[in-house]
């Protein structure tokens, strides 16, 4: 499960890796909200500054039970040309929030005793 936090150091290591001054640019973030077949893409632009608001706002304003936020991409324009500053794209399910309150989890990543706070090893 990824948080906001995890986007936020992606893009930060890619406008280092760019040797970009994250506040002289606007940012493009693209994302698509999934429900069952049905996806609609939508993007914003905003500031770096309100980078991560913007960001917490598109899942809280569209992350619901019946539905999946993705966010696909953040862009810049620089030197005339859009430049994608994540390296993956970040899925956002309550259904995956939910399977982990419960301690279950489908990746094959370390799994967590949640009854003792211990990482169990399979």
């Amino acid at each position: 499960m990824y948080t906001v936090s995890d986007i936020m150091m992606d893009i930060n290591r890619n406008c280092m890796a760019n040797n970009m001054a994250e506040d002289r640019f606007s940012y493009r973030i693209i994302f698509f909200v999934n429900e069952g077949s049905r996806s609609s893409k939508y993007y914003i632009d905003t500031k770096y500054g309100n980078l991560r608001k913007s960001l917490e706002r598109i899942i809280r304003n569209n992350l619901s039970l019946t539905n999946r936020v993705v966010i696909a991409e953040t862009t810049v324009l620089k030197n005339g040309k859009s430049m994608g500053l994540q390296s993956r794209s970040y899925l956002f399910s309550l259904d995956e929030y939910f399977s982990r309150i419960n301690g279950n989890r489908s990746d094959d990543a370390q799994r967590r005793d949640i009854k003792y706070s211990r990482c169990a090893a399979r």
